[in-house]
């Protein structure tokens, strides 16, 4: 099966300020996973399993919610 063909896994990572930290430094954190099947539309689900989302596109999930996208596997672009 050509690799376009399949499923993609994704991150949406947000950038949270520590409170502990004096540097200013921020800490990432995932607040939802992504599956992109090969027609281009996105799913999301928060990760307590609580939120779900269908957007037309994964960059479109990770504007709407302020997110950074991270593609996870082995085709990772």
């Amino acid at each position: 099966m050509p690799p376009d063909a399949l499923p993609r896994m994704f991150a949406l990572v947000q950038e949270f300020d520590e409170d502990d930290e004096r540097d200013g430094r921020s800490s990432p954190e995932v607040v939802a996973y992504g599956l992109a099947p090969p027609d281009g539309t996105a799913a999301t689900v928060t990760r307590n399993g609580y939120g779900f989302g269908r957007w037309t596109n994964a960059h479109r999930a990770a504007r709407r919610l302020g997110s950074d996208l991270v593609w996870l596997g082995e085709s990772a672009v």
